[in-house]
């Protein structure tokens, strides 16, 4: 059957409708028009494919990559990389929209290169080298380049480098990789990465999650150390690093606070976030607990002049966001990487009193759907 795309949603797939129903459609651009097959048919939606595309957007264009649509790592590469912007922002003020959040003032949008940003990776070790899965697939497909990733990590997909370590010495199918500057760090023969940001040294585990566009992280670490002089505490202030990870906002943001209280469940992180800041051990205390356990924890009753909350793909948990709507802390900063959580958690915020002063989107992952936002609230 033949549709018209009407506009791009959350996740990447373009909305259709079939005598009113809501067909979504991955590959599609707005206003193209395309012949389609349903390939999943539910009572209100269906999910479908393209057969055969017959009016082209005047953003299509060729991908880079030859694998794009094989590979799964990419599904907008079609797509002129601002015109892939200009997506993602109206996707974010149409999930804010249906959530009924107020923004005080228009989404800004930070981006940096879209070719060779991306650090860190999980490959697949594979019989001839390595991979990633295919789209909607369980199945790799076999690398022998990658024009988003780093340089370091690029080479080594070009000359084998990378496969030929992970067949020496890894025992499992899936492995991590991490690159900054002229250093590669592979899960096995690597275990500890540092990195540079503003000028101060972060370490993690090459295993364990750290941002993959570092130039544009640093630009979000740029712009959260304005936002301080701006929104800021006092300079004997208190601050909240919430979901703290091995650390990171807190070793960026030290200089604006006198006491720091990092809060993550995970303790192999929280002992990397030790380590990190032990330039600022006089400062800095630690709360190894869930985010449903944190209302029932001593540090939970201390008061605090701000905080950051950097959440996973689920945002808050329900105990997590009463305690922060409850809080009355003067300044929140909300670091997402899933706008629709955001976008929920945003909504009972509002609904206690806090206003969204600011919202920054951060396109820390060209060429996908995917969407990192910063939100600065305020009572």
């Amino acid at each position: 059957m033949i549709i018209i795309a009407e506009k791009m949603v959350a996740g990447g797939s373009c909305l259709a409708k079939i005598d009113g129903k809501a067909v979504f459609v991955p590959g599609l651009l707005p206003g193209e028009r395309a012949d389609i097959e349903i390939i999943r048919d539910k009572k209100d939606y269906a999910f479908a494919r393209v057969l055969e595309l017959i009016e082209a957007s005047e953003h299509r264009i060729t991908a880079e990559c030859p694998l794009f649509g094989r590979c799964g790592g990419c599904s907008l590469q079609m797509a002129d990389y601002g015109y892939q912007l200009e997506l993602k922002k109206k996707m974010l003020e149409d999930i804010f929209q249906r959530a009924g959040v107020t923004t005080a003032e228009p989404i800004e949008v930070v981006s940096g290169d879209p070719f060779g940003y991306r650090s860190r990776f999980q490959f697949h070790r594979m019989t001839a080298g390595v991979g990633l899965k295919e789209s909607d697939s369980d199945t790799p497909v076999m690398l022998a380049d990658c024009p988003i990733a780093a340089r370091p990590i690029r080479e080594g997909l070009k000359d084998g480098t990378i496969a030929k370590r992970a067949a020496e010495r890894n025992s499992e199918t899936r492995f991590h990789v991490f690159s900054d500057g002229d250093a590669l760090w592979q899960e096995d023969a690597d275990e500890d990465c540092e990195v540079t940001l503003c000028g101060r040294k972060i370490g993690f585990d090459v295993r364990g999650f750290f941002q993959s566009n570092l130039p544009v992280f640093q630009k979000l670490a740029c712009r959260l150390n304005e936002d301080f002089c701006r929104w800021g505490t006092p300079e004997d202030g208190s601050f909240l690093d919430f979901y703290a990870g091995v650390g990171t906002f807190s070793v960026l943001l030290s200089d604006h606070f006198s006491s720091c209280t990092l809060v993550e469940h995970n303790k192999r992180a929280l002992h990397q976030a030790k380590k990190n800041l032990e330039p600022y051990s006089g400062k800095s205390r630690f709360c190894s607990c869930s985010d449903d356990a944190w209302p029932s924890r001593a540090e939970s009753r201390k008061q605090y002049d701000s905080a950051l909350i950097d959440p996973p793909r689920q945002g808050m948990s329900k105990t997590a966001l009463q305690w922060f709507a409850s809080s009355k802390i003067p300044v929140l900063r909300y670091v997402s990487c899933d706008p629709v959580t955001l976008a929920r958690d945003a909504s009972r915020l509002q609904e206690a009193g806090y206003r969204l002063i600011e919202t920054t989107l951060y396109d820390f992952y060209p060429h996908t759907a995917h969407m990192e936002a910063c939100g600065i609230f305020i009572r």
